[in-house]
């Protein structure tokens, strides 16, 4: 059996604070980082994976992405529409399902480090992520997933806990599927567990049998990659013609990152001078 766990909670807040996110918003982007740094604990060379969650509910597009600097994993995490709350759940949990929708894709974008880039996607299953992690496990690798994510958020709306679990049945295990499958049905409350201060080796020690042999512990970072110098890259991938118009039009630009609200300022006269240089490439 192969089991790996995730602590969010920090990350998940840091959404939340960054994008001013609803409760049910909130939740679904801390899933959504769970999820990401789930599939990112497969790779050991440097990378980058996204996980996106294109669904027809009213939040829109939610993705999660999470890189490796160094010896740190960065993650950060957007919503397409962060205001957009609904009601409690008749059980009492956060509709995040009905919020993401049960209609749409639930897409990996992978990129090595070379720079090859790689896409999969598999239908959305419930919205609720744990669910469409798990099949995407399946459709992708064909290994028997159990996936558990979840968000806890307080009275006063905030995230207090975050984090996610996935256990994987190797070849050779069957004779304890049965036993781990019962395990894990205890980590229904698993955000409940991550606020009374579970770590992710207690959540771990929760589902498997002894022996368990531990792997190096990755530390988790909120943290976005954007920077003036990407966004002016960005910029130089425009037309000749949209970049003069926003030079002569609109007297500059301003680009703003989805992951982490900040905004970068661009002249006219900064403009014009991508709209040159490409002009003189293309003679």
């Amino acid at each position: 059996m192969r089991a790996v766990a995730v602590i969010t909670t920090e990350a998940a807040r840091a959404a939340q604070r960054v994008h001013r996110a609803s409760p049910v918003a909130a939740a679904a982007m801390g899933r959504a980082l769970s999820a990401a740094a789930l599939l990112g604990a497969d790779v050991k060379e440097a990378f980058r994976l996204e996980v996106q969650l294109d669904g027809d509910g009213p939040l829109g597009l939610v993705a999660a992405e999470i890189r490796q600097v160094g010896g740190e994993q960065w993650v950060r995490a957007r919503v397409q529409h962060p205001e957009v709350d609904l009601p409690l759940r008749s059980d009492g949990k956060l509709a995040v399902g009905q919020a993401i929708g049960r209609q749409g894709a639930f897409r990996v974008w992978f990129e090595d480090a070379g720079g090859a880039r790689y896409q999969s996607e598999v239908p959305l299953v419930t919205g609720e992520i744990g669910e469409d992690l798990a099949h995407y496990y399946w459709q992708s690798v064909q290994v028997p997933s159990a996936v558990a994510v979840g968000v806890l958020v307080g009275t006063d709306g905030t995230v207090t806990a975050s984090g996610g679990v996935v256990v994987q049945a190797l070849p050779g295990s069957e004779a304890e599927r049965e036993a781990v499958a019962e395990r894990f049905l205890g980590l229904q409350h698993l955000s409940h567990r991550i606020a009374e201060g579970a770590t992710g080796e207690d959540l771990i020690r929760s589902v498997l049998p002894e022996p368990i042999h531990w792997l190096e512990r990755e530390p988790l970072r909120f943290r976005c990659q954007c920077s003036r110098r990407r966004s002016l890259a960005l910029l130089a991938h425009l037309p000749p013609e949209e970049l003069q118009a926003l030079a002569h039009e609109q007297h500059g630009a301003e680009v703003t990152c989805h992951y982490c609200r900040r905004r970068y300022r661009f002249s006219e006269a900064e403009l014009e001078a991508l709209w040159r240089e490409g002009a003189n490439r293309s003679q």
